[in-house]
């Protein structure tokens, strides 16, 4: 039994063991479960397995799958990252990461581990593509080393040599590049790129190696060359700076032979890139007859080129203009403007318009120029500022064409704009200098010119800044500069000389460098303008009478310049009447322009001569000519006849001129001026009174003489003078409102009939009735009423009505007053006009019509305080008790501050047996009553009232004592008294106040 039983258990315990074996482990699990598609399980089962450190390829590499399945791209890079980083050299991982890399858009990884798996697998395909990629990422060294690797695996690819020597070039290996460009050259039997050729050629000369690139290009020829491949090589052994080479490799083809045209055009070509300008010229002109429009553009462009511009100017006549390039017809325009010929930059302008301008804004400049239009060429030349094509001579030529075009202001902005730097050339200096100094820049241009001098020091810099000191630094230094420049151009001396003169009088080492700078000049060219720079430096030091005979030989043709120079050299001498005699004398000959007569009028008074330059003066004063506005003429005319004592003559110019038409403000003031220097009192009231009575002017400009008139006493003239300004303005104007100030309060019988007939002249019902309500308001109202009443009826027309009811007012006449109100209040809409009504019924005791203006306001407005009062005050005069109680609560319901009105409500509620409802408005009149400051005797009375309706009798008693006090002897005063204690029960007291036994 016991054997049997160790058999079943040895049975039982192999049974279990091989079942154990069955069961899957964890990593068969995580595959079973990725297998059947179960990604959550699969990856828990994989994390856990990572988590506990397995880190082999048959975990990260699934569990890697995952997170891409499950879109966790960061985690997958990270898990193969860490995989490669212990694994570097598996090429299937970074296979991987690869993919990983471009999904998660990481060029720059991406990079580097291509590189990395480049030289694992030692891959053609994957050096290319590290090419390519480094090339994107500017990784230029990278792709050098790439390239360097493909090209010897892939030796049958000719381009990517070509690619690698082109980055050896610009990376600065010129043997390298060579190097692999001669071996794709031979590779491809010559056929490598046009422009592989032009670099190999370029870089073999760069190498001095110019027999070998000869010796290539002669090679590339063959046997049998053709044009196409002579010129192309040609051209590119020019590009490379020798063109002599190119000349060596198609002269055999040329030389005593008849090529084609193109063949000898690029070997002239040649011949002027090599500086054999002389050979080119025979050739050029050797050339049969005019050529095919294929090629004249480049003819043209050759002769230009060779300086031969007049032939190419005359080769354009009757032919396109649009066969020849731009910039060669730019080049011939120029030449052409600066020998004053028009003719070709007008053809140009016409036949090719702005398009071909476009390119060229300072040649459009100077041809707009040319044909005097200074507004386009100040907008060719800003259109050239705008722009970043011109180099710093064309920008200061455009600002020098902006100044010349009269914009002033806008050359000189943009010459502050300008970043100047020492990288203008020294054949820009003279230039720069010149235009510091006519931009008013000269302070800023001396600095300048300073701190180049400094860094860059040149004649040409040394030049700029004596220039630029004469005008604004110190003349001694410019002085001692000139003593050691041997030889200096005339023109700069004369201009020295010129900004040295401009100083000389506040400044002496700035007339004596004047005068040194201008000897030389005068020394080495005894031109005019060398003779006139000494004169006026000799002027300037104090020796004007040698200046004199320096000056006498430019008078004749020498202008305003010389003729003040002489003017000065005269004046410094001392000889004022020889002066004098010399400009009357050249005014007498006439044949002067307004300009030169102009210059001599002006020298005259600069010097005093003021009877000399009358004439003058008063004519263009008189004809409003001269080249400025008579005005301005006028005012200069004015002064020189105030010094020279000749008012009359201009009073008597501006009265014919005052006469013809109105004069102008300035011209007006001018007058009045000098007619009261003159003392001419009475002309002046007459020229005033005329100035503000003329309809040829505006109502303001006559409203000042008006004034005038009255400060001058002359009230008729001012009143003459309102009385036209107020007629064509109505009574409610300004003009109107002077006037009746004027006349006072009440005017006097002249002014109420000025006023009448203005009334009656109206040209309209409401013009009418706003005159007749000045008539009435200034004490006219019996005229009013005649003219508006007619037969004693009040006027039809509604706004007459209203002047005629005031006039009737003002006369008193109540009866009709209430006649008319009867047929104008129906009539009347506006509240204010009727409660004008009925106050002016009040005033002249027609309770009646004041009833009906009241009642007629109340219709219209019923919430009308003043109707409601005075409506209710009536009713309780005529004892229509329940008709003021209606009409007064309405009034008090709004609070006013009015005793009366409540006194009299409770008074007619008193009537009416309401005692009780009467005690609050007694209450509330009281206390208004009370509150008033200086109340007299009747509201004494009233609050004695009061207080008896309230009940304190006594105080009622001792009220009316006081009043009786100061009023002994007024009777009605002792019946209201009595009258209350009789009310009261107080008989005794009574009889007492009536003085009864």
């Amino acid at each position: 039994m016991r054997a049997n039983i160790l058999v079943v258990l040895l049975v039982l315990l192999v049974g279990i063991g091989a079942s154990l074996l069955l069961i899957p482990h964890s990593g068969e699990l995580a595959l079973q479960k990725f297998r059947d598609r179960d990604y959550d399980s699969a990856r828990a089962v994989y994390e856990q397995r990572y988590a506990a450190g397995d880190r082999s390829g048959t975990t990260v590499m699934p569990l890697t799958r995952l997170s891409l399945a499950q879109g966790d791209l960061e985690r997958a890079i990270a898990l193969t990252e860490e995989f490669v980083a212990a694994e570097p050299a598996s090429v299937e991982a970074r296979e991987l990461l690869n993919r990983l890399y471009q999904d998660a858009q990481r060029p720059g990884d991406y990079l580097e581990n291509l590189k990395a798996l480049a030289e694992l697998r030692h891959s053609a395909d994957l050096y290319r593509d590290l090419a390519y990629a480094a090339g994107f990422r500017n990784r230029m060294a990278l792709k050098v080393e790439a390239l360097t690797r493909y090209c010897p695996l892939r030796p049958d690819d000719v381009e990517a040599p070509q690619e690698l020597a082109a980055l050896l070039a610009a990376r600065g290996d010129p043997a390298g590049a060579v190097d692999w460009l001669l071996r794709a050259d031979d590779r491809a039997k010559g056929e490598i790129q046009p422009d592989s050729r032009e670099l190999l050629m370029s870089l073999l000369i760069d190498l001095d190696r110019e027999e070998e690139a000869f010796e290539r290009a002669r090679r590339w020829l063959g046997e049998n060359p053709t044009v196409a491949d002579m010129i192309g090589l040609a051209s590119q052994l020019a590009a490379a700076s020798r063109p002599d080479l190119g000349l060596r490799l198609i002269e055999p083809q040329v030389k005593g032979r008849n090529p084609v045209l193109a063949l000898e055009l690029t070997y002239i070509d040649l011949l002027i890139a090599a500086d054999r300008r002389e050979e080119a010229r025979t050739r050029l002109s050797a050339l049969p007859g005019p050529v095919e429009d294929v090629q004249f553009g480049r003819l043209l462009a050759l002769e230009v080129n060779a300086g031969m511009l007049r032939p190419a100017l005359a080769a354009t006549k009757g032919r396109d203009l649009h066969l020849v390039p731009d910039w060669v017809l730019a080049e011939l325009a120029e030449s052409a403007l600066r020998d004053g010929d028009r003719s070709f930059p007008d053809r140009l302008y016409r036949e090719l318009g702005d398009e071909f301008l476009d390119d060229y804004p300072l040649l459009a400049a100077n041809i707009a120029l040319g044909r005097g239009d200074p507004a386009a060429a100040a907008g060719w030349a800003e259109r050239g500022l705008a722009g970043d094509g011109l180099t710093p001579g064309d920008q200061l030529a455009a600002i020098r064409i902006l100044d010349r075009a009269g914009r002033h202001g806008a050359a000189t902005a943009a010459f502050d704009r300008l970043p100047l730097s020492g990288g203008i050339p020294d054949e820009q200096l003279e230039e720069l200098a010149a235009l510091f100094i006519d931009l008013d820049r000269a302070p800023a241009g001396l600095a300048w010119f300073e701190a180049r001098r400094q860094v860059t020091p040149s004649p040409a810099a040394g030049q700029g800044w004596a220039r630029l000191a004469a005008k604004a630094g110190d003349p001694t230094a410019v002085a001692d500069w000139l003593a050691g420049q041997p030889k200096l151009p005339v023109g700069l001396l004369q201009d020295i000389a010129g900004s040295a003169a401009e100083r000389a009088v506040n400044s002496p080492p700035a007339a004596a460098l004047a005068l040194a700078a201008s000897q030389r000049a005068f020394a080495l060219d005894p031109s005019p303008r060398s003779r006139l720079a000494l004169a006026n430096a000799l002027t300037a030091t104090g020796k004007p009478a040698e200046a004199l005979p320096l000056l006498a030989p430019l008078l004749a043709d020498g202008g305003t310049e010389v003729e003040s120079a002489y003017i000065a050299a005269l004046a410094g001498a001392g000889r004022s009447e020889e002066l004098t005699r010399h400009l009357t004398a050249k005014l007498a000959k006439g044949n002067l322009s307004d300009a030169e007569q102009q210059a001599i009028v002006t020298m005259l008074l600069d010097h005093k001569a003021y009877r000399a330059a009358l004439p003058l003066l008063r004519g263009w004063a008189e004809s409003q000519g001269g080249g400025r506005s008579g005005e301005d003429w006028l005012g200069v005319y004015a002064d020189a006849a105030a010094k020279a004592n000749a008012l009359p003559d201009l009073a008597a110019l501006l009265q014919s001129r005052a006469s013809a038409a109105p004069l102008a403000e300035a011209e007006d003031a001018l007058y009045r001026d000098t007619l009261t220097k003159l003392g001419r009192k009475a002309d002046l009231r007459r020229y005033l009174l005329a100035r503000a009575t003329d309809d040829r002017l505006p109502a303001d400009k006559r409203r000042e003489p008006a004034s005038s008139l009255l400060a001058l006493g002359d009230k008729a003239g001012a009143e003459q003078a309102l009385q036209r300004l107020a007629a064509g303005q109505g009574p409610q104007s300004e003009d109107f409102r002077q006037l009746a100030y004027l006349w006072g309060p009440r005017p006097p019988a002249a002014g109420l009939d000025w006023i009448e007939s203005r009334a009656k002249a109206a040209s309209s019902p409401a013009e009418q009735a706003a005159w007749y309500d000045r008539l009435a308001e200034y004490g006219g109202g019996r005229r009013v009423i005649a003219g508006l009443g007619g037969q004693g009826e009040a006027p039809a027309q509604p706004a007459l009505k209203a002047p005629y009811i005031e006039a009737l007012a003002a006369a008193g006449k109540g009866k009709e007053l209430a006649q008319a109100l009867r047929t104008a209040v129906p009539e009347e809409a506006a509240p204010d006009r009727l409660r004008r009504y009925a106050r002016l019924a009040e005033q002249t005791g027609q309770r009646a019509a004041a009833a009906q203006a009241w009642t007629a306001l109340l219709t219209r407005k019923p919430d009308d305080a003043d109707a409601l009062r005075q409506l209710g005050m009536l009713a309780y005069d005529e004892n229509r008790l329940a008709d003021a109680e209606r009409l007064l609560r309405r009034y008090v319901a709004t609070g006013p501050d009015d005793y009366e009105a409540h006194y009299f409500l409770g008074e007619a509620l008193t009537a009416l047996k309401r005692p009780t409802a009467a005690v609050p408005f007694y209450r509330t009149a009281l206390s208004q009553l009370r509150h008033r400051a200086g109340r007299g005797d009747a509201a004494v009375q009233t609050e004695a009232n009061l207080l008896n309706r309230l009940g304190k009798v006594d105080d009622a008693v001792a009220l009316f004592e006081s009043l009786r006090k100061r009023r002994p002897a007024d009777r009605q005063l002792r019946a209201d008294y009595a009258s209350m204690l009789i009310e009261n029960g107080r008989l005794p007291e009574a009889r007492r106040v009536l003085a009864l036994p």
